[in-house]
């Protein structure tokens, strides 16, 4: 071969290496992942800090395990490449995907299933006996990203003819058990919170509780990638997840968290929670 049809080659070769985009040139030094901020900061490490750690030694690579302050601050941190895996419910997965491309790496697997139900509650003694009811009361949501906590309870109370003005008064208490705890102390008169963490841990007295309204299966949460991960670092990371969780070792770490494993997940799980997000988009852009 010619020295200058050689030289030709190489360079056509070096041109299409650095057109690559960084992630697909560079194999994933180390991990860190921001954890579903749907408990406490300190819950949050307590649950997934030993499950980093033997994700840790899988891997062969640093994990390094943080908390966002809220679903906003999580899925920021994800967006801006500050952390490279981020924990979230069905709806900021929809949001993440649609706003910056956020991709699928695994989804939550806990004790109710591969699904769980969005609920209204009041007190058993509030006086409120339907969605209409809630007109002029204080409510408790959780977090305006929140699937279970925002999204379709407020869906539901404007297909019912309630808007967030007709309310009394809305807060965000920002964790799941902080709505339960409101309505159960009288600090609001209802709230929006996932079935699966109405529970008597925090003081809350089940049988003074009163469920208004059950929204359809909702599929778990999921662990999300940053946009520009190589698809073999996140296939990679994905497995070692999923081989992790399923381990006798896994499934004791995670014996204390609230999800018990995780398995694969497809975009067109999340299709409910991305029709019902548009469909709140219609109903507000009218309003």
């Amino acid at each position: 071969m010619k020295p200058v049809r050689r030289f030709t080659l190489a360079l056509c070769a070096l041109v299409a290496l650095l057109a690559l985009p960084p992630a697909a040139n560079a194999q994933l030094k180390q991990l860190t992942i921001c954890a579903n901020p749907n408990l406490s900061s300190l819950e949050l490490l307590n649950n997934f800090g030993a499950f980093a750690s033997a994700l840790e030694k899988e891997l062969g690579i640093p994990v390094k395990l943080v908390a966002g302050r809220d679903y906003d601050d999580t899925l920021k941190l994800l967006r801006d490449g500050k952390v490279d895996i981020a924990g979230t419910g069905a709806f900021g997965y929809v949001s993440a995907n649609e706003s910056f491309g956020a991709q699928l790496v695994v989804r939550y697997v806990e004790d109710d299933g591969d699904s769980y139900h969005a609920l209204i509650i009041t007190r058993a003694d509030s006086g409120i006996h339907n969605l209409a009811g809630l007109r002029g009361k204080r409510f408790a949501f959780t977090d305006p990203k929140s699937t279970s906590g925002y999204l379709l309870p407020l869906l539901a109370m404007q297909q019912a003819g309630i808007e967030l003005k007709d309310l009394g008064r809305a807060d965000f208490v920002k964790k799941q058990p902080n709505s339960a705890i409101a309505v159960y102390a009288r600090q609001a008169d209802a709230g929006a919170i996932a079935d699966n963490q109405l529970n008597e841990k925090y003081g809350v007295q089940l049988k003074d509780i009163k469920v208004l309204w059950k929204s359809a299966p909702v599929p778990h949460g999921a662990w999300i990638a940053r946009p520009d991960m190589a698809d073999a670092d996140r296939k990679r990371i994905a497995a070692a997840i999923m081989k992790t969780a399923n381990s006798p070792e896994g499934k004791k770490l995670l014996a204390q968290a609230s999800v018990r494993g995780f398995a694969e997940v497809r975009d067109a799980e999340f299709d409910s929670v991305r029709a019902a997000k548009r469909l709140l988009d219609k109903l507000e852009k009218k309003d």
